[in-house]
């Protein structure tokens, strides 16, 4: 799997957006920590999917699970301020495609959907 790729995707594509519109706008409901802890638990989804040693749907579908519900306390943490739509179109494309390369079998159009708030 290509955790770098996506890895550099977290941090090019969802923190720095975070990052740019918290610049623009002090009041926007969540701070540079919340970014942190988002980006953390995005590269531990990452890290958590490439060690999986049984890989299988299930296996593969518990770290989405898991990430989504992480993103979910986060973001009620803020307000539901964080996860905003541009940042939802890339973490969750970010999911999907990582799980599918990993060698998710049945999927939907978006794995998150079952479990998502955001």
């Amino acid at each position: 799997m290509e955790t770098e790729l996506y890895k550099k995707q977290v941090k090019e594509n969802v923190v720095a957006a975070m990052l740019d519109y918290m610049s623009e706008d002090e009041d926007c409901g969540y701070s540079k920590r919340d970014v942190q802890e988002c980006e953390s638990i995005l590269l531990k989804y990452l890290d958590n999917l490439n060690n999986i040693v049984n890989l299988t749907d299930e296996t593969i579908m518990e770290q989405v699970k898991k990430v989504v519900l992480d993103l979910n306390k986060l973001n009620k943490k803020t307000d539901y301020c964080l996860i905003e739509t541009d940042a939802r179109e890339e973490i969750w494309q970010i999911i999907q495609d990582s799980a599918v390369e990993r060698g998710l079998k049945s999927h939907s159009e978006d794995v998150t959907e079952e479990w998502r708030e955001w």
